[in-house]
């Protein structure tokens, strides 16, 4: 039964490459064997999924053949006959086509790339205005140490027999211009040009295993709650001794009691009597800088902000900062005593 790709990643036919890898690290990280609920059959549909519809032509592929692509693609295109592979005119120009009638090669040596993880990350307020780093505890797969990935037991290999220790395989199709030598990874060996003599116990001959690992993860300033960050080479190593997955970090930012963040500037709120508001004096604001002396100036209304310039989010690299609004709130006085309220009544027959 054909698979629907589109229904996989839960997109629609018409949905572009930035939706589509949106998907997939939504449903990667929901899937994740590694998490709790996870299913380990599932993320690799989705895996599967994304490696089709995210490669220009075998979706277009897809979209004609279904989830069968690479098997309809051998039994041709209309008005090429029935020889050809699919692959023969994936990616490849005219001159591609000609190159190989005249006893040119192509090349597929590609090696696979270990999954991409996604893990999330909470940081508070300050950490986020002015950046931190952050220990990460990742459970996948990583290189065996017992056998630095060899997968041999006492790191002994030897020559593959399959590709003769090139690690790559070439194999001949007969097409309707000619014949296609086509350059493959071997599938004995995966590309190292050697087998284990004999199977690492640790990791059975994988190169590798699955094992905690912690790493050290910058987090730039200003990041943003739900946004994510891309750790290339931080995921998954892979099994065939292939350039290792991603590790996607997606930061959650904790609320803070005192302030909110609107783009690059910081905001705050501040209690004034109504003698400072109309008298004017100096108070001490707290930023995530650390405390300032902040100047209320003569005749303040409640709901005026004051501006605390480059005390905001670091912006641009660091070559703009927003700034610190501090809104002020003059507090009306409760419970006062009998001095007070004959000062009050005086400032009230004052026309105050």
């Amino acid at each position: 039964m054909s698979t629907d790709y589109y229904e996989v990643l839960g997109v629609d036919k018409k949905a572009n490459q930035d939706e589509i890898k949106k998907a997939y690290r939504k449903m990667a990280h929901k899937h994740h064997p590694d998490k709790k609920g996870g299913d380990e059959a599932k993320f690799k549909e989705v895996n599967e999924a994304y490696q089709t519809l995210s490669d220009t032509s075998k979706r277009q592929q897809y979209d004609q053949f279904g989830s069968n692509y690479q098997q309809a693609g051998s039994q041709g295109f209309g008005g090429f006959g029935g020889n050809q592979d699919a692959s023969d005119f994936q990616g490849s120009g005219f001159e591609d086509i000609f190159s190989d009638f005249f006893g040119g090669e192509r090349s597929t040596t590609r090696q696979r790339t270990g999954s991409d993880i996604v893990v999330d990350v909470a940081l508070d307020f300050e950490e986020m205005a002015k950046g931190s780093s952050k220990k990460v505890k990742v459970y996948k797969k990583i290189k065996c140490s017992e056998c630095d990935g060899t997968g041999a037991k006492n790191k002994a290999v030897q020559q593959c027999s399959k590709c003769g220790g090139s690690g790559q395989i070439k194999r001949a199709r007969q097409t309707f211009l000619g014949t296609f030598s086509q350059i493959e990874v071997c599938d004995q060996c995966h590309g190292k040009g050697n087998i284990p003599k004999e199977k690492c116990n640790s990791c059975g001959g994988d190169g590798v295993v699955r094992d905690y690992q912690e790493m050290e993860i910058n987090i730039p300033v200003g990041m943003e709650d739900g946004q994510t960050l891309r750790v290339s080479g931080g995921g998954e190593a892979s099994p065939e001794g292939g350039p290792a997955g991603d590790l996607y970090i997606k930061i959650h930012v904790r609320n803070h009691d005192n302030f909110k963040r609107r783009g690059s500037d910081i905001f705050s709120k501040i209690d004034v009597t109504f003698s400072q508001a109309v008298l004017g004096d100096k108070l001490k604001v707290d930023t995530v800088y650390g405390s300032v002396n902040l100047k209320i100036p003569a005749g303040i209304q409640s709901g005026d902000f004051l501006r605390i310039k480059n005390k905001g989010i670091k912006t641009f690299g660091g070559f703009s900062q927003g700034s610190h609004l501090v809104e002020i709130r003059i507090k009306t006085p409760q419970n006062i005593s009998r001095e007070q309220k004959r000062a009050i009544e005086e400032i009230k027959n004052l026309g105050l």
